[in-house]
């Protein structure tokens, strides 16, 4: 195992909190002052509680779903919605300071991120991004447009800004009971941190999961790395969640490990400035291509290490590499629910390093840091320890939009928060569940290597958002207009995402006045829509006319894969 996989796998160590509970809600400070009472929130005690996790996409669509709610339906609850960090956004608030590695960074955002997909099918409906907005923008956008949705619907007097929900457990049973949640509350001004206990009657995570590097382990990495050749940089294998610049690897021999986004980000930003770039991919990728990088040389998978070189699987050796990027994706951990809040209250997630329990035998929530199980749609935990609308989860499903996708969860969570019997019984939702679990391995998937990925792309991803939706229509939840959820203007922008980059990559090259032009007038979501639309009729026409770039593309041979 490399040192560095030691290093990070030993930040993710989630043994339990062993600090005695304490029987009513209190602030201890750090410093060792006296614990004082918190306020009580209500002259009376509320109808129901809700504690939310994080405020990137996930957290705000929860919040805006449940206060759509008619006001009847949540009349006296209690809603909070803690977020570790300063500022709203999630993954895209930019980390104050540079990665420090084997220390997690805050975030994997590197500053020339921006978007691979049109911003229009990206956001929440019925909330465009501001007039003026780059179709596909930089990283800067999407952060000032969470804080916008927050701010126009007044939704940050709910949201607690450093509050870092550190552990959770549920006291009580499968039809009652509370969670008790510990809360590490930062002051940046004083540098003083204060522990806040609470409970709360429903725990929705909304955290994300760009949080935990999956770092694969090569035989021989610690000789390869230990051996830096006389003259040159001292050799490093380190996960994208640390990579920032390219310019940190101008003149070095590069190789970076995967062909997902941050991948392909990787490559195409460091082979400008490289001497060598490799990108080593699996074999079996859909090949995809926005445009043709010459200085990315493709190979397989990386087979081992030894001092000299890094041996592929085909047997191929490459020599004098200095810098090992692995783009290898992300664990699924929440090490709140692995943490327990006080010694007699359980930890709510087990993480178990394979999967030794199946859907319909785990005896709690369990994770094998691909997928956590049982969950009914990815959403609602199907543990026996609690009741079924004690703890959801938004935010989970991978290859999908997350803004809309968000919604659609939140809308089918704030209804069950409402009235729990919008579902059906646990054992109906878990028979649901296996046979999902089913299907995915009748298509040649392990659904417990799959995990959350939507496995057939955007058609199931759309699908997956519809079917939440008028699941609710047909429970009379809300009224059925008879159309999909999913628009089908997201949906063509969505199949057409490479195009239209294509389309706009033409564009700035021509100029601000060429953007301008476009741009004008655009501002609702009917307008985004049209401008899509034409977009890529016009992009078409000029293909038409100069040739199939998109052949060139494939031969570039840009893989879409993962390790």
């Amino acid at each position: 195992m490399v040192r560095f996989t030691q290093a990070v796998l030993s930040i993710f160590s989630l043994s339990a909190w062993n600090q005695a509970t304490q029987p009513e809600q209190v602030v201890q400070s750090t410093t060792g002052a006296a614990r004082i009472p918190v306020g009580h929130h209500a002259t009376s005690p509320p109808a129901k509680s809700i504690a939310i996790v994080g405020a990137g996409s996930a957290g705000i669509a929860v919040l805006k779903t449940i206060f759509d709610l008619p006001e009847d339906l949540r009349t006296n609850w209690r809603v909070v919605l803690f977020e570790q960090r300063r500022d709203v956004g999630g993954v895209w608030l930019p980390d104050p300071a540079e990665p420090n590695p084997p220390h997690l960074p805050e975030t994997p955002l590197y500053p020339l991120l921006h978007t691979n997909t049109p911003h229009p099918t990206m956001t929440y409906p019925g909330f465009p991004f501001p007039p003026n907005t780059p179709l596909f923008p930089s990283h800067e956008h999407v952060k000032k447009y969470h804080g916008d949705v927050a701010d126009q619907l007044n939704l940050t007097q709910y949201i607690q800004l450093n509050s870092e929900v550190y552990a959770a457990g549920w006291r009580g049973n499968s039809t009652h009971g509370k969670w008790e949640v510990e809360i590490h509350r930062a002051d940046n001004e004083t540098g003083r941190k204060q522990i806040v206990r609470d409970t709360f009657d429903h725990l929705v995570v909304g955290s994300g999961h760009n949080h935990y590097p999956r770092v694969p382990h090569f035989d021989g990495a610690e000789q390869w790395l230990s051996s830096s050749l006389a003259g040159s940089p001292k050799r490093e294998i380190l996960h994208s969640i640390f990579y920032r610049t390219p310019e940190k690897y101008a003149n070095q021999t590069v190789v970076v490990v995967g062909g997902g986004a941050s991948g392909r980000d990787a490559a195409k930003q460091v082979g400008l400035t490289a001497k060598k770039l490799y990108q080593s991919l699996k074999p079996n990728g859909t090949a995809i291509k926005l445009d043709p990088l010459p200085y990315v040389d493709t190979v397989g998978p990386i087979s081992h290490f030894t001092q000299d070189g890094i041996v592929l699987q085909n047997g191929t050796v490459l020599y004098s590499v200095d810098t090992v990027i692995l783009a290898t994706g992300y664990q699924f951990l929440v090490p709140f629910l692995s943490r327990s809040p006080s010694p007699d209250v359980p930890a709510a997630l087990t993480v178990l390093p394979s999967t030794n329990y199946t859907s319909d035998t785990a005896p709690s929530l369990q994770t094998n840091t691909r997928y956590i199980y049982p969950l009914h749609q990815h959403i609602f935990s199907l543990s026996p320890t609690h009741p079924t609308t004690a703890l959801s989860f938004v935010g989970l499903p991978v290859l999908i939009a997350n803004c809309p996708s968000d919604i659609a969860q939140s809308i089918l969570i704030a209804h069950a928060l409402a009235d729990p019997n919008v579902l059906p019984s646990r054992a109906d939702l878990l028979s649901q569940l296996l046979e999902r679990e089913q299907l995915l391995r009748d298509r040649g998937y392990d659904p417990y290597v799959a995990g959350h990925k939507m496995v057939g792309g955007d058609d199931d991803a759309q699908a997956y958002q519809d079917e939440l939706v008028r699941y609710l229509k047909r429970r009379g939840a809300i009224p059925d207009d008879g159309k999909d959820y999913v628009e089908q203007w997201r949906r063509d922008a969505r199949k057409e995402s490479f195009l239209l980059n294509r389309a706009w990559s033409r564009i700035e090259n021509a100029g601000p006045e060429a953007v301008h032009k476009w741009l004008d007038g655009v501002e609702t979501e009917a307008q985004w829509a049209d401008l899509l639309g034409r977009l890529a009729e016009w992009e078409k026409k000029w293909e038409s006319a100069h040739g199939d770039v998109q052949d060139d593309a494939l031969r570039a041979g840009y893989w879409e894969a993962q390790y």
